[in-house]
């Protein structure tokens, strides 16, 4: 039997959805606030548009069959889908069970996430944030594909787009372990950094730095020994070795005063890193997505850029 869209009732989703968690028609109704001779007759409806018993008594609890095993992914997935559709001109963050899709590459995860989270947890305790490994020149496609909601990155990698907050600059700075030999008195020359090994992280779609830049224009080369896909381990090899690494200022300052890290001046002039805030012209007027913007400025504010 085929179901057309327009002839479907779209509460049979939410009674199918309160079915699989409940495990029971009395507790399903009691639940979606029903008699349980409706909910039975509500499933009695699922049973014929699917064709299938979707679920049966085994004990004293209703299982899923197979199909409804796998009808409930989907089935879930458009029912939050439609709750945030209704949530979007109704947000509420106290209430609000919202997932937010952020893309980020692992030094801006790091200087934002923290303060993030713990304003999140203050004034949003159930919404959460899904994280997504961004880089390179391609990044504003995450926005236009739709896996991302907002993007928190390089300006000049977002720099096309209209719907964009040119936020603040870091400086790039050197990290070394405490008693480092190559470091005198908090500096280290451009022969001491030279001769150094260094470990480097590379976001996505990164070849090379504006350090090696620079140093390329003068005719000069460091030895990178070690390429990173992951800033996470980086302070963690600088701390148990002899190498250097070069991070942005919010990034080192993090990381520092945990693992006794030294911060020195890169000996070579570079331009700073700067960071924007990008989403699509979709949800430029998104109730929930102004107010995710709104809490990432009010961190940033507040000195969650370290």
């Amino acid at each position: 039997m085929r179901t057309e869209l327009r002839d479907f009732d779209l509460n049979l989703l939410l009674a199918f959805e309160t079915l699989f968690i409940e495990r029971g028609v009395t507790r399903a109704g009691n639940v979606l606030g029903i008699t349980q001779a409706a909910m039975s007759n509500t499933l009695r409806r699922l049973r014929t548009i699917f064709n299938d018993p979707l679920f049966v008594k085994e004990g004293s609890r209703m299982e899923p069959t197979a199909l409804a095993l796998e009808l409930s992914g989907p089935i879930q997935d458009a029912l939050r889908e439609m709750r945030q559709i209704f949530e979007v001109e109704t947000f509420n963050p106290r209430k609000s069970r919202t997932v937010f899709h952020v893309g980020m590459v692992d030094y801006s995860a790091a200087v934002l996430l923290p303060s993030l989270l713990d304003r999140l947890k203050e004034v949003a305790p159930h919404v959460s944030l899904n994280l997504v490994d961004i880089g390179g020149e391609d990044e504003e496609r995450f926005l236009e594909t739709g896996e991302v909601d907002l993007i928190f990155s390089r300006f000049q990698n977002v720099m096309h787009k209209e719907s964009l907050i040119r936020l603040y600059e870091m400086r790039y700075v050197c990290i070394a372990r405490q008693g480092h030999p190559l470091v005198s008195e908090g500096n280290l020359t451009l022969e001491a950094f030279l001769k150094a090994d260094h470990v480097h992280y590379y976001p996505q779609g990164m070849v090379t730095t504006v350090v090696d830049e620079a140093l390329t224009q003068a005719g000069k080369s460091r030895r990178i020994v070690v390429r990173l896909f992951s800033l996470s381990l980086v302070p963690f090899i600088v701390q148990s070795t002899d190498m250097l690494a070069i991070v942005p200022d919010g990034v080192a300052r993090f990381v520092a005063g945990p693992l006794n890290l030294s911060i020195i001046p890169v000996p070579v002039e570079t331009p700073p890193l700067r960071m924007a805030l990008a989403w699509h012209p979709r949800t430029e007027n998104s109730a929930q997505h102004v107010w995710l913007r709104q809490q990432i400025l009010l961190v940033l504010e507040k000195g969650g850029n370290g």
